[in-house]
């Protein structure tokens, strides 16, 4: 009688435990992607994060004229991406793009922000043993985040 208590005394102990490591899974929810046309080509990266700035004392009504570029982008790429840094860097008046955000779930609504005439500001590739990645922060003059224009 004493074993079987100490046999449902670890099940109890263990099975939660169990079952916890049992729900992580190596899928990401948010699946995000980058996208621009560089003239010829659609390029469409994977980036892990993004973040967006804006800089409302930029835009000034002497400054809307000259296309201030008061928003920023910053990307944070899963792996390096040639083919979307090549495009940055010989377009110098801008690229048109978009980031889409899709839940893998289906339960998160589709978002979409969308940029223009983004040009290339700083660039971050680090590399280590186990690791490779490269930030990209972007500037650009105009943004609209889920079909609403930002001013």
């Amino acid at each position: 009688m004493k074993t079987i208590y100490k046999f449902l005394t670890c099940i109890l102990l263990f099975l939660p435990v169990k079952m916890l490591f049992s729900q992580q899974t190596d899928e990401k929810r948010l699946k995000i992607e980058v996208t621009v046309n560089d003239g010829k080509n659609q390029i469409v990266s994977v980036i892990k994060s993004y973040t967006i700035s804006y800089n409302k004392t930029l835009l000034t009504p002497d400054n809307k004229s000259n296309n201030v570029k008061a928003f920023y982008l910053s990307l944070d790429f899963e792996k390096q991406d040639i083919p979307l840094l090549r495009a940055f860097i010989q377009n110098k008046n801008g690229l048109d793009g978009q980031i889409t955000i899709t839940d893998t779930y289906g339960k998160l609504p589709f978002r979409k922000i969308e940029f223009k005439s983004a040009v290339m500001e700083v660039m971050t590739e680090q590399t280590t043993g186990d690791y490779n990645g490269m930030y990209m922060n972007l500037s650009s003059n105009v943004l609209s985040i889920d079909g609403l224009k930002i001013e």
